[in-house]
């Protein structure tokens, strides 16, 4: 940082560089019954490679406060990398000021282009700012306030450290064999790039404080799918684990709550498949429909139960 008074404050940027290999069971892919390769491109090459361009121009526009970018690994499967570096910060992480997360920011829609900034609840400024900077896009801008969600910023928002995490959002080759370079929206991708220049510096040189704000609870999936049916459950999204997907709450007079699932199961088939993560939960229940009764698996206090589930 260039000013004397700021530089010690820190804005970190980061993407996460890990991705699936070959999926199959456990993997986090979509088709877990398919074994292929799975490049990522979108999830999260172009995350990597916009914190790669951002560094290269900031470097030349002398921000007021310093700034850290950081490519994560394991965010896959648990947010292992990020949870690590605020664990073990290389800089001290009381002065970390905001952390800006980008995760599949290549496929720019070219009708009706908008991109989604989360987090801007998370600090008292930057709803404001993010409204400020919205105008003269190619894109709308859909913000919501929530800091949590299953990619690396809610590491560092678990911390108390404000975040904002921008996304082109969810398509259906996320998380499939069909993530490749060639879907990328090159000129999107710069677009929306530039965009999260110009709020970093905004935060950098415009903001004398950044005051934290607690909002909202942990999201359920990482870019949200419309289901036609829901389990009625609040899942633990950022488990380390790859053997289930643990139940952090249950919504009372939901179908989990009246088929006898309970907080702290550990849901490890839905009907006869296997369910490795959230992901692999989230495909799952995607197969489901209104009216239907499903089977599910859980292992409570080391004993596996088997339960009906009624939509």
């Amino acid at each position: 940082g260039a000013d004397p008074g700021l530089k010690n404050d820190y804005i970190l940027v980061g993407a996460h560089y890990d991705h699936l290999g070959m999926g199959g069971h456990g993997s986090g892919s979509r088709m877990p019954d398919t074994i292929a390769v799975h490049n990522g491109a979108d999830d999260n090459a172009s995350g990597v490679a916009s914190i790669i361009e951002m560094a290269g121009k900031l470097k030349s526009l002398k921000p007021k406060r310093s700034f850290v970018f950081v490519a994560f690994s394991s965010e896959e499967i648990g947010l292992i990398g990020s949870k690590f570096f605020v664990a073990n910060p290389t800089i001290d992480k009381s002065r970390i000021v905001t952390m800006i997360n980008f995760d599949m920011v290549g496929r720019l829609g070219l009708k009706d282009a908008a991109i989604s900034v989360g987090g801007t609840g998370t600090a008292a400024q930057f709803d404001s700012l993010v409204t400020v900077l919205s105008d003269n896009r190619l894109f709308k801008i859909k913000k919501s306030p929530d800091g949590y969600g299953p990619s690396d910023h809610a590491s560092f928002y678990s911390a108390n450290i404000p975040v904002l995490f921008i996304t082109t959002g969810a398509h259906d080759d996320y998380h499939t064999p069909f993530d490749d370079v060639e879907k990328i929206n090159f000129e999107g991708q710069k677009l929306v790039t530039d965009f999260a220049l110009d709020l970093a510096l905004a935060i950098s040189n415009k903001l004398k404080k950044i005051d934290v704000k607690i909002v909202s609870t942990p999201a359920t999936a990482k870019f949200g799918r419309k289901l036609k049916v829901t389990f009625g459950i609040i899942p633990d999204v950022t488990s380390e684990t790859n053997n289930g997907l643990r139940v952090d709450g249950v919504r009372k007079d939901g179908p989990a709550d009246k088929g006898g699932i309970l907080k702290g199961d550990l849901i490890v088939a839905i009907d006869s498949h296997p369910i490795a993560n959230i992901h692999e939960y989230m495909f799952r229940l995607s197969k489901l429909q209104p009216g239907k009764t499903c089977i599910v698996d859980v292992i409570r206090n080391n004993e596996r139960k088997v339960l009906l589930i009624q939509f």
